[in-house]
């Protein structure tokens, strides 16, 4: 059957955020059960390892004890609010490289916190015994990020040598092997390719999954790297819509961001994890998000002063990644959260 050409966050149907926030439990989770990646992709900060040196970030993964602790405190703190849309078990790194991987996607579908599991990988690692695995676990959505339509591409923009046929197998087995337990969507990460390469990845993939889209990568994704150098400046926005600027960033509003080492910190783009919100080795989860640092950051969103922060100051990602805009209902969202008490 051939895949539906078609953006991963128009798959579900999308609230008006301006009407409902803030929330009483976040509508996605970002776990990052492991940070470190086996790829170097000139459009990621991976590559730029001088920054990487410069910012003294380290990567790993995170342990199964404190991934279940995460876990133990949605199902309590939660339990009455509702779950959470979307657990997504990723963020800067691949995610299959965590030997628990399985064990966590399992614990979590157990305790019921979710709605739908999610994890992002680049592919290199499915083979059929771990294919069978992530299914029989639970996992509920797999996102295949293609970097690459041969091995000569992914040579050049991941710094990683594959044999590209077995790359294709593998993807193929998970797909056939999945039935209607899973939805498999791949995504071509479009740095300023040509038309002719980006059609290519469709001939390629599409008889290979559920849905498919070539995405479009910001120049400005990670900053204070030198990927910019390597990336062509978008002209629209990641799911190929227009770029609408922005004041109010809806991620702040719906998403709570966790590292491989459990400290919530504010958004999936803070690579170097300068703005921290809490540690989840020694706080609960809900404190965290109703606690009065992210509340501190979203009023400065909210009274239009994202710019006295660096990182949301030169971002584009609420502009470019999310078809939500809080822009035109932000001083009714300033007047709910202040009659409920936050300042």
């Amino acid at each position: 059957m051939e895949a539906k050409i078609q953006p991963k966050i128009l798959a579900e149907k999308r609230k008006e955020l301006g009407r409902i926030v803030p929330i009483d439990v976040p509508f996605s989770v970002q776990i990052d059960i492991c940070s470190a990646c086996n790829f170097k992709c000139n459009f990621c900060f991976h590559s730029d390892i001088a920054a990487v040196e410069k910012a003294n970030v380290k990567f790993g993964s995170m342990s199964y004890e404190l991934f279940c602790k995460i876990i133990d405190d949605m199902k309590r703190e939660w339990k009455t609010k509702g779950k959470v849309k979307k657990l997504r078990l990723f963020k800067v790194g691949e995610p299959l490289l965590n030997k628990n991987v399985c064990e966590m996607i399992h614990y979590a579908k157990s305790a019921d916190v979710a709605e739908k599991i999610e994890i992002t990988t680049n592919g290199s690692m499915l083979n059929p015994e771990l294919n069978q695995k992530l299914i029989d676990a639970g996992l509920d959505i797999l996102n295949i990020s293609v970097n690459g339509i041969n091995e000569a591409q992914y040579k050049k923009v991941c710094n990683y040598e594959m044999s590209f046929d077995e790359y294709l197998s593998n993807i193929r087995d998970f797909y056939e092997r999945k039935a209607d337990k899973c939805r498999l969507t791949i995504k071509y990460s479009d740095i300023g390719y040509t038309d002719e390469i980006n059609q290519k990845f469709y001939e390629i993939f599409s008889d290979k999954c559920d849905e498919m889209f070539v995405e479009t990568i910001s120049d400005t994704l990670w900053q204070d790297t030198n990927i910019s150098k390597n990336v062509k400046k978008a002209q629209v926005g990641t799911y190929g819509d227009e770029i609408v600027q922005k004041k109010v960033c809806p991620f702040l509003f719906t998403t709570l961001v966790i590292n491989e080492s459990g400290i919530a910190h504010l958004c999936c783009v803070d690579w170097k994890n300068e703005y921290m919100l809490g540690d989840l080795n020694k706080e609960s989860i809900n404190s965290i998000w109703t606690g009065v640092i992210l509340r501190k950051y979203q009023m400065l969103h909210l009274k239009g002063n994202k710019d006295k922060m660096d990182l949301c100051k030169k971002c584009q990602s609420l502009s470019a990644n999310t078809p939500d805009n809080l822009d035109l209902y932000a001083d009714q969202v300033l007047a709910r959260m202040e009659s409920g008490g936050i300042s």
